[in-house]
């Protein structure tokens, strides 16, 4: 749009200055090739510019020395850090990412031990009255499934307390 107003313009100015410079001479005289092949290098020398102006110049990708290489070498640091950052953020965090990844881990210990399937290992594990049948604890079933602690220590003894009892369960 910017350049159809600059085009515009230009043919205003060389008009006016065509009439203008029309008047000036003789009526018997021919026009030059002055007058009419000047303008228009000079409208294509503008455009030029308008649109250099305008370009953009490509960036160079960043590469990032975090790769998913050092995740699979060291998945425990990695969910350690998770963990330490759930511990002061939000209640979301906390309950997608630590409980999920603690859910994730009992749902894959039942499923292995009780030959269930994944999905309904799941669901019988979120039921409020199956769900603790099935894990032979009421208070695991609270950690996974209860309500959000508060910020701090108490969720990192609860994720403590979480592990511990999800190593110790048998099927």
């Amino acid at each position: 749009m910017k350049t159809a107003k600059l085009l515009f313009w230009c043919g205003v100015i060389y008009s006016i200055l065509l009439v203008l410079f029309r008047g000036a001479l003789p009526p018997e005289s021919s026009p030059t090739l002055l007058l009419v092949g000047l303008p228009l290098i000079v409208i294509a020398v503008v455009i030029s510019r308008d649109l250099v102006g305008r370009s953009t110049v490509p960036t160079i990708p960043q590469t990032f020395p975090y790769s998913s290489r050092s995740l699979q070498e060291d998945p425990v640091h990695f969910l350690s850090g998770q963990i330490r950052v759930a511990a002061n953020a939000s209640d979301s965090y906390f309950e997608y990412v630590a409980r999920g990844r603690l859910r994730e881990l009992l749902l894959l210990k039942v499923s292995l031990e009780e030959g269930l399937d994944r999905d309904a290992a799941r669901v019988a594990l979120s039921d409020p009255v199956e769900g603790p049948r099935l894990m032979r604890s009421k208070e695991l079933y609270t950690i996974l499934y209860g309500p959000v602690p508060s910020t701090g220590p108490e969720r990192m003894k609860i994720v403590e307390q979480a592990i511990r009892m999800i190593g110790d369960w048998k099927g």
